[in-house]
């Protein structure tokens, strides 16, 4: 990997690039940067208006001053899927092979030839008699219009990854996690213990219908709302304004009730007696992780800890000021660091 890699957190109307340099052991970030996206260029993570995306790039790479040429491109989307597979044990070279006659199978995509998908896998634990995999996997027609955005500028498309892998990365220790990313469209929960993977799992509920609901609520334009999301807590969001709540409470309700199943399923396949039985505590990252009054709201229902990423010990350095909406660069960062990874 470079030893100067750029991390691209590409959303519905947004780019989030992180520079991130290795020095020795260290991993210190140079720049963060959010750009804005005509609305619409990226939806459910599928390249729409690749031109919009090339003119977003050049204005990161010109205008903000970024060196680095290494990029490492983060997707999310319902069309990424994520599984876990066992195997009998065998070694890398064995498994690479063997996944390669059984990742069409595992994955049900509407395919002519396995070379219509790309995929990657890591090894979750190897036992005596068998190899627990994670796979990430994807329809290539998806990821090529990116690639093809990239050969159009001066920049090195080193890896295309799920940024949700990543998180784990920015903390200075271990810990039985889960992390909750809420994205323009999308809510992503990732459980991990310690460096065990036990489920990624993405829900169509996001920050714009958060936004939606503050709109009806408060009968305001969008960048109103945005507004008052960055300016009230949750409380005075759901409770003042003329207009019907209908929208934005239920939004609440299925985000909470999102993570709560997730969690739910995990502690079913544990056998754990309760949620504090099996996780240490709950990130928050994504646009939302710093809205007053979300963390206690989750905290309450679930009855774990609950912090925004921003607020953690962070396993990357600063060459520049910390900034206050951290968290919702997580995945760029991430990302970032992915890119220098030895």
């Amino acid at each position: 990997m470079a030893k100067k890699a750029i991390g691209l957190d590409l959303d519905y109307s947004t780019i989030k690039a992180a520079e991130v340099v290795r020095k020795g052991r260290a991993r210190v970030v140079s720049k963060l940067v959010e750009l804005p996206l005509a609305p619409g260029t990226i939806a459910d993570g599928k390249l729409l208006n690749p031109s919009e995306l090339v003119r977003g790039l050049e204005t990161l790479v010109q205008a903000e001053g970024f060196t680095a040429q290494s990029t490492v491109l983060g997707v999310r989307s319902s069309w990424v899927t994520v599984k876990v597979h066992r195997l009998p044990s065998m070694s890398k070279r064995e498994l690479d092979r063997a996944l390669e006659f059984e990742v069409p199978d595992l994955f049900s995509f509407p395919i002519e030839s396995p070379k219509d998908i790309c995929y990657d896998y890591f090894i979750n634990f190897r036992g005596e008699d068998e190899v627990e995999v994670v796979v990430a996997a994807c329809a290539r027609q998806h990821i090529e219009p990116f690639i093809r955005a990239f050969r159009e500028l001066d920049l090195s498309l080193e890896v295309v990854d799920v940024p949700a892998l990543g998180w784990p990365a920015l903390l200075t220790q271990e810990g039985r996690r889960a992390f909750v990313e809420v994205s323009a469209h999308q809510t992503t929960i990732l459980v991990l213990f310690g460096q065990l993977f036990k489920v990624l799992r993405i829900v169509p509920i996001g920050s714009l219908h958060i936004i939606q609901g503050i709109q009806e609520a408060f009968a305001c334009l969008p960048q109103e709302a945005v507004a008052l999301m960055a300016e009230q807590d949750l409380d005075y969001l759901l409770v003042e304004g003329q207009g019907s709540k209908r929208v934005l409470r239920a939004a609440v309700q299925q985000f909470v009730g999102s993570v709560l199943q997730t969690l739910d399923f995990v502690r079913a396949q544990e056998r754990a007696a309760n949620f504090r039985a099996m996780l240490e505590e709950v990130v928050l990252l994504g646009e939302l992780a710093e809205l007053p009054g979300l963390g206690e709201l989750l905290a309450k229902e679930i009855e774990l800890p609950t912090y925004p990423l921003g607020t953690m010990d962070l396993s990357v350095s600063w060459s520049m000021p910390r900034p206050e909406r951290l968290s919702s660069f997580a995945s760029a960062l991430a990302l970032g660091v992915r890119g220098v990874a030895e």
